[in-house]
């Protein structure tokens, strides 16, 4: 199973899902942390529930992992 398999609706709790992105070329859909220089972001997958309609967005796992690297000291602080 991948690990966008194990996503579910956070409104419903389906896992009739359509991946995609929102936004198409500008900067719509990309996560950028406060206080963090950073000349690009994170861009983040969307789905939208084929039960609901609710759209929602995540960070990709190799992205997040990017993320907790750049955080290390923080995550080990709580």
């Amino acid at each position: 199973m991948s690990s966008i398999d194990r996503h579910i609706c956070v409104s419903c709790g389906s896992k009739t899902l359509i991946y995609g992105y929102v936004g198409i070329g500008g900067v719509t859909g990309v996560f950028v942390p406060s206080g963090v220089f950073r000349v690009s972001g994170f861009r983040t997958r969307s789905y939208v529930c084929l039960n609901c309609g609710y759209i929602g967005q995540f960070l990709p796992e190799s992205k997040l992992q990017k993320l907790k690297v750049q955080f290390k000291d923080e995550l080990e602080e709580s």
